[in-house]
């Protein structure tokens, strides 16, 4: 964890980074765990090519992304400060389970990690059940009240 930029170590990213932020030095690893979820996101400091990110899903299998690879291939200057907020969406099959940030040279920067809370069943039947009493409410008509002299 660093708190600064450290020439030829680390540079802070950009929006957003604030307090302290995680690089990877030369044959490193960091390795993040989180509860099945279908959006991992965070924000890059300085993409190399010699960064790779190794994203792990809850059926035991893994996709390994290595420089570009991480940016979806887009073309990048190595080492250039590339700073972006990069996000993984899984739209079926299983969900991320964990992901682990690696570099076989000085250094992988990154901060803000952040993943997508996936509501428990119950919470999505509250839901449902409170929408379908609104429209219920909703529908039901007032009874005028007249009277006649």
């Amino acid at each position: 964890m660093y708190d600064g930029s450290a020439g030829g170590q680390s540079a802070r990213p950009n929006f957003g980074s604030t307090g302290n932020f995680a690089t990877v030095l030369t044959g490193g690893s960091y390795t993040i765990d989180f509860a099945p979820t279908s959006l991992f996101a965070f924000v890059l400091g300085s993409l190399d090519t010699y960064n790779n990110l190794t994203l792990r899903y809850e059926d035991g299998t893994s996709q390994l992304y290595a420089g570009g690879q991480i940016i979806n291939d887009l073309a990048f200057p190595s080492g250039n400060q590339i700073n972006g907020v990069v996000s993984y969406r899984v739209i079926s099959g299983p969900r991320l389970t964990g992901a682990v940030f690696g570099s076989t040279a000085n250094s992988f920067e990154f901060d803000n990690l952040s993943v997508a809370a996936v509501p428990e069943p119950a919470t999505w039947a509250l839901m449902i059940g409170g929408f379908g009493m609104v429209g219920g409410a909703m529908r039901r008509r007032k009874v005028a009240n007249t009277t006649y002299a």
